[in-house]
């Protein structure tokens, strides 16, 4: 079956270079989160006494499907994603006048900047999380890990072939 499909997609040795733990995917597992995650300004943050409005907000802002609620000094409080949101909607909460508090995950999964990405991306497979909050040794927030960042996001192509486009 697999020899069907490199030969249906024309798959050839430049491909399995990309794509073998020698290539690209192998190069960014041996990196290290810091040198993966967003940092600054790109990291989706807000403080434990924002409305839950203001938390969707900034949450849509960045498109990365969570929101990291950090204390006053910036210490990792909790976490609040797409999912959380989906779950109160389902149970006909009014999301808006829920308290952030409330419905964030309070101390959530999270590891830190020197942690090499096939680590990170074990912790997020063996917990069935996208994002992964990174942290200092006094939990205060350096920067956020998406999983499409880990496993390159776009750059899984046969034959250059965008499979969405259809070419």
């Amino acid at each position: 079956m697999a020899v069907v499909l490199i030969n249906k997609k024309h798959f050839n040795t430049s491909d399995f270079k990309r794509f073998h733990p020698g290539g690209a995917l192998g190069q960014r597992l041996s990196s290290r989160v810091k040198d993966i995650m967003f940092s600054g300004e790109a990291v989706p943050t807000t403080t434990i006494s924002a409305s839950m409005q203001e938390a969707v907000e900034e949450m849509d802002r960045h498109g990365l499907g969570a929101l990291i609620i950090v204390d006053e000094n910036q210490r990792l409080a909790g976490i609040l994603t797409d999912g959380d949101l989906r779950r109160m909607i389902a149970q006909k909460k009014t999301v808006f006048e829920q308290s952030l508090t409330a419905e964030m995950t309070p101390s959530p999964l999270h590891t830190f900047a020197q942690t090499p990405a096939f680590d990170a991306l074990n912790i997020m497979e063996q917990h069935e999380v996208t994002v992964l909050p990174i942290i200092d040794d006094g939990r205060r927030v350096l920067g956020i890990l998406h999983l499409h960042d880990i496993l390159g996001k776009g750059e899984f192509k046969f034959n250059g072939l965008d499979p969405v486009k259809k070419g």
